[in-house]
């Protein structure tokens, strides 16, 4: 996969940023949770830590990398002090999004049960194990490289 290079040129000029705004602020108060669409805008942040951000977080058409890359289109066409405001609220309300999205990644480790060690008798098959012959001759899996260098296969 090759990786296009950034230039600036190809960031879009939004010529009725009044508009852009508005559907953008209206996309962004749908991708949040249920309990922050129904206080218009600014959206409410009396969360009290009950949400899992996470999924916020994800990625996908309503994920945080479209978040950015759209408000860098809004950005790179404000033109006036009042534009300026719009934008710097809702960039605003993003970093606090953010920060709720961190804590919940964060809080991920402490709320996922303790991990059981695993032998290495139970990582390797049985010989003769089935699940390495496909019908038909097809590809078969091949063995981790770490295993084979660990002497476990």
């Amino acid at each position: 996969m090759k990786s296009r290079s950034y230039n600036a040129k190809d960031i879009p000029f939004i010529s009725d940023l009044g508009l852009y705004a508005r559907e953008w602020t209206e996309w962004w108060t749908l991708c949040q949770p249920l309990w922050r669409q129904n206080g218009g805008w600014p959206l409410p942040r009396d969360d009290q830590n009950a949400t899992n951000w996470c999924k916020v977080g994800g990625r996908g058409r309503n994920g945080l990398f479209l978040v950015v890359m759209s408000t860098t289109w809004w950005a790179s066409s404000v033109q006036s002090a009042k534009d300026w405001v719009e934008f710097d609220e809702a960039v605003e309300d993003i970093q606090w999004v953010i920060d709720q999205v961190v804590t919940s990644v964060e809080a991920l480790p402490s709320a996922m049960p303790p991990m059981r060690s695993v032998t290495p008798q139970e990582l390797v098959p049985a010989q003769g194990a089935t699940w390495m012959v496909r019908e038909g001759g097809k590809r078969q899996s091949k063995p981790s490289r770490r295993l084979l260098e660990a002497g476990m296969i």
